[in-house]
């Protein structure tokens, strides 16, 4: 099968990182090709770390890509692909338009992982889902709003949850007192990991409240919050609020780190405090690490998170409730550790790497024949 991974997208978040992670997987038994932005970090991060081979296109109008189109056209057929595997919204009208103008006439899976927020059922939307064979939604909820939004039959739309990896390796205590150390935070410390992205909507804010609602109980709670600024500055905001609250030597800053599960075994858990995730990719993550988890009870995250069974979950932008949540596995670590575990045996037997990318294998076969 020749299978075309197609994101114009110019950023190198988790929706682009999945397009790498795709490309890898599928390339061990199937012929891939990359068509990327000129100048998307994405394009860099591939020419990196992997020889698949890719071509370049530079973003167009979203409405009519018609040059681009008649470009990536000619890929598909120069390179006779049976399936385009697309990821971002941005690029479904080139999409279409290319299979249309094709020789080859691929089938097109999108996989989704946004929020569909409004009905698509203008002349418009009608005839680029018309070309459309498979949609891969990343939770069920995804799954429903597609089902209700999107004009498409309900047998098109299928739900295929992210895998993750196991980590590497797990730390022993030594390694974890040691690195902790480095850290400047002591064995005994109460460590609360937060990862993402340093933007408002993500909700580092929330946790630097529900640490202050804990200093003012008493109960001294220590953090790690792990990203990059979106935009230049906001780091700083943070941490002028860490300093407002008192708490500036309870918090560690540090910026994106390419092995994140090996920081989440530092820590007594992890929490997620977007406001909402589509899915929230972090939790399995820390799950499969052994580390209790932490969510709003938003989105994706609920499907991700069994409350008080393999995690907790806190009324979503509610600092009080975020506290509540982390007091509850501080002052009680024979739960913490049974959450932990249950998290883990949940995790490993439905989140897995491997199985995800066996099943989106099997998937694009079907569409492609």
């Amino acid at each position: 099968m020749n299978v075309l991974e197609l994101c114009l997208s110019s950023g190198l978040g988790g929706l682009e990182l999945y397009v790498f992670r795709c490309a890898q997987a599928l390339e061990q038994q199937h012929r891939v090709t990359g068509v990327l932005n000129t100048a998307g970090k994405l394009t860099a991060h591939f020419s990196e770390h992997t020889q698949i081979r890719i071509h370049k296109l530079k973003p167009s109008s979203k409405l009519l890509p018609l040059l681009n189109a008649r470009s990536l056209a000619s890929i598909i057929d120069d390179e006779q692909i049976d399936v385009i595997h697309m990821h971002w919204g941005n690029d479904l009208a080139l999409a279409a338009l290319a299979k249309r103008f094709s020789r080859t006439k691929p089938a097109l899976v999108y996989t989704r992982q946004m929020k569909i927020t409004r009905h698509k059922n203008d002349l418009y939307h009608r005839f680029l889902y018309a070309q459309m064979d498979l949609m891969l939604t990343i939770t069920r909820q995804l799954e429903q709003e597609a089902k209700q939004y999107i004009p498409v039959q309900d047998q098109q739309i299928s739900t295929l949850y992210y895998g993750v990896k196991a980590p590497g390796a797990f730390l022993s205590r030594e390694d974890i007192r040691q690195q902790r150390d480095k850290l400047g935070f002591a064995e005994q410390d109460f460590i609360v990991g937060l990862l993402g992205r340093l933007e408002r909507g993500k909700g580092q804010h929330l946790l630097i409240e529900a640490m202050a609602l804990a200093a003012q109980e008493g109960l001294e709670l220590k953090a790690m919050i792990i990203g990059h600024e979106m935009k230049q500055g906001y780091r700083n905001n943070l941490k002028d609020l860490a300093h407002s609250k008192g708490l500036d030597d309870n918090i560690v800053f540090t910026d994106f780190v390419s092995e994140p599960q090996q920081l989440m075994q530092l820590c007594d858990c992890i929490t997620l405090t977007s406001f909402e995730e589509t899915f929230g990719l972090v939790l399995p993550e820390a799950m499969r690490s052994g580390v209790a988890v932490v969510g709003s009870n938003k989105g994706g995250v609920p499907e991700i998170i069994t409350h008080e069974h393999t995690g907790l979950l806190f009324e979503s932008g509610d600092a009080a409730s975020l506290y509540k949540q982390i007091r509850h596995l501080y002052t009680e670590p024979d739960f913490r550790k049974r959450l932990a575990g249950n998290g883990k045996m949940e995790a490993d037997a439905r989140f897995k790497n491997d199985d995800h990318f066996s099943a989106l294998e099997q998937y694009l076969i079907e569409a492609s024949q």
